[in-house]
């Protein structure tokens, strides 16, 4: 089994995104950025709730 702390140690090694220029932090509040985040979080549980075939919706769908 892979231990955690290993994996723990390493990403406390990492350098920030905003050190090395990939993001710039924000000064305030960034809305439109908590809107893509409220937005993937949406997604991605209504493809996993639908994903169950137990809770298809499909008018045409045929019974068996």
């Amino acid at each position: 089994m892979i231990d955690p702390t290993h994996l723990l140690d390493f990403a406390t090694q990492l350098p920030h995104p905003s050190d090395i220029g990939i993001i710039k932090p924000s000064g305030g509040f960034n809305f439109g950025a908590a809107l893509c985040g409220l937005g993937a979080f949406f997604g991605a549980s209504q493809f996993f709730y639908y994903s169950d075939d137990s809770k298809r919706i499909d008018p045409w769908a045929k019974r068996d």
